[in-house]
């Protein structure tokens, strides 16, 4: 039987969408927090996932808007002539912008780029 590949690393529970958005990075603790007590990992490859590079990321994504990533904080997403960057990137209701949006999509890429490696 093969095991599955399970990517986590501690630091995502600690990012926040903002009230009222329904994903919550804190029930990925919490759910590491089951897999561990109740003996679930004896099962999987655990892995530490990295941070995705630039060029990893432009592999997928424009330069442009992985600079967007960069430098956007939640202080520039409320200016108001801000707002045509935030729509041409897609940062609407759905799509926030928090403290630590580019290591948390660094983090998230790097597990996803090190999922697909698994699997090759």
């Amino acid at each position: 039987m093969s095991r599955v590949c399970y990517f986590y690393d501690q630091n995502v529970g600690e990012f926040d969408y903002g009230f009222g958005h329904p994903m919550k990075p804190l029930r990925n603790k919490l759910v590491h927090h089951l897999i561990m007590e109740y003996g679930i990992y004896k099962r999987l490859n655990i892995y530490k996932p990295w941070r995705a590079t630039n060029e990893q990321m432009e592999m997928f994504h424009s330069k442009e808007y992985i600079d967007f990533l960069q430098r956007v904080t939640p202080e520039m997403a409320l200016q108001p002539h801000f707002k045509k960057s935030l729509e041409e990137f897609n940062f609407t209701d759905d799509c926030p912008v928090f403290e630590g949006l580019y290591p948390f999509v660094q983090t998230v890429v790097g597990s996803s780029l090190g999922c697909a490696m698994k699997k090759l």
